[in-house]
């Protein structure tokens, strides 16, 4: 444990980005106290990326990579396929990065072993305890429960698309939008599937696969767990809910297969397989990318979706949400109390640029894989590759974080721009973007993620 007992951190949240913030933090010896709205934990969810870029960090919190590990599916491949199941290309997908697995375990089970783990070190999380309000002056930060004032050194505000904090901080009261897309989502037992010959590869698995079929303004994927015997099931579709209405809803399987009706009948059975409690409509809600992620006063910080809100088809939106997290206990430790205003805006420096390609990577995917190309296609099948670039996995932030911290603050001090050079793509500068370029944009003139 490291030596800033003298620190006390606020965070607000208890997501992925929340915890790993309080983790790193606490690693390094700061007074950490989280917040939670929800009452507790669940272990619901379908299954979630956990890319070698996360594994790294994950391997420094005593025997959780290990655990989560254990039962994570791990496909050796990416059969993508159009939507009458024709095989598009065979995709090998890497193993690792720098000896660190790329896994995909269940989403609730693995928040749960970290949690358990952040507990076990020292963080204290309040769960059901809704936060109403932040505040900041020079010299502290803090939060509302209720009437209760709560005060802290600094604030990590790592509470959601819906999050209070942002609205602070760019003093603007916007509103998340729906990024016109919703998903249907489940994670069921492979026992649940009829004895049907096109489901037999499944039933009868030996290796976790990783199906996924593309057609217009609709992509469809399925994971098999062998070890665990589940199966993950998740549908992008059309959004049909006004941005006013929950951003969660049980899904309707009749809905489900409306969307793929005439698709490839292999999925259509998968689909129709699904229990009726365990299917989700979840709203794919949306916020332009920000400029600012730290408050005026420099004492609090958004993390995690708050900050940059990613569409699924980017494969990094909780992964992100953790690099948030170790790159804030990295800053942090090197500015220590005297110079936490200083350590939170480095934090934004060293993750914008890199967020923001991953975040447009999630649009430009979508967009091959739901107006695809389809002599293009024919031409050149690695085209609509799902991109896993060593820029991208190979990245360990926290010791990035590190390296460029001197540079990043004398940056900030003259106040110049901090051009990354690592963990982005070669010779890559950043233009901004917003979700109606995106909706606009031609092919041609996406970025190239080598």
């Amino acid at each position: 444990m490291g030596k800033l007992n003298d620190v006390t951190v606020i965070v607000v949240g208890a997501g992925y980005g929340g915890l790993t913030s309080a983790i790193e933090l606490r690693r390094k010896g700061v007074n950490v106290m989280v917040f939670e709205s929800t009452k507790a934990l669940t272990e619901q969810g379908d299954t979630i990326q956990m890319p070698s870029n996360v594994t790294k960090i994950l391997a420094k919190w005593g025997n959780v990579l290990e655990k989560i590990a254990e039962d994570s599916a791990r496909p050796k491949s990416l059969e993508l396929q159009d939507s009458h199941g024709s095989l598009i290309l065979k995709q090998k997908l890497p193993g690792e990065y720098d000896g660190f697995p790329i896994l995909y375990p269940s989403r609730g089970r693995a928040h749960k072993l970290i949690y358990d783990y952040a507990a076990s070190i020292g963080v204290q999380v309040k769960f059901g305890t809704r936060v109403t309000q932040f505040f900041e002056n020079e010299h502290e930060a803090g939060v509302y429960v209720g009437d209760e004032k709560i005060t802290a050194d600094a604030v990590i505000a790592a509470d959601g698309v819906h999050s209070k904090a942002r609205a602070l901080i760019l003093k603007n009261p916007e509103n998340s939008r729906s990024s016109g897309f919703a998903a249907y989502r489940c994670w069921f037992p492979v026992a649940a599937l009829p004895k049907n010959p096109l489901l037999d590869d499944i039933i009868n698995a030996k290796e976790d696969r990783y199906w996924v079929w593309i057609g217009p303004d609709v992509h469809a994927l399925v994971m098999t767990n062998v070890k665990l015997q589940w199966l993950a099931c998740f549908c992008t579709h059309k959004d049909t809910y006004t941005v006013e209405e929950s951003w969660s809803l049980p899904g309707r399987k009749e809905d489900l297969l409306n969307v793929v009706d005439g698709w490839d009948e292999k999925l259509r059975a998968i689909f129709d397989a699904i229990p009726a409690d365990k299917l989700i409509d979840w709203k794919l809600l949306w916020r332009d990318p920000a400029q600012n992620w730290v408050s005026e006063h420099g004492r609090i910080a958004l993390v995690g979706d708050s900050a940059h809100p990613h569409l699924p088809s980017s494969g990094q939106g909780a992964a992100q949400a953790i690099e948030d997290g170790a790159t804030i206990g990295a800053v942090i430790d090197r500015a220590g109390k005297k110079d936490i205003t200083t350590g939170l805006r480095a934090y934004e420096k060293i993750r914008f640029v890199r967020v923001n390609l991953t975040q447009r990577m999630g649009w430009e995917l979508r967009h091959l894989w739901h107006q695809t190309d389809w002599e293009a296609a024919k031409k050149d099948p690695r085209s609509l590759e799902f991109r896993q670039p060593y820029w991208l996995f190979g990245a360990d932030p926290e010791a990035y974080a590190y390296e460029v911290y001197g540079e990043v603050v004398d940056c900030i001090r003259s106040n110049k721009e901090f051009v990354p050079t690592k963990n982005v793509p070669e010779g890559y500068r950043h233009k901004p973007w917003t979700m109606e370029d995106m909706l606009e944009r031609n092919g041609d003139s996406f970025v190239v993620y080598s």
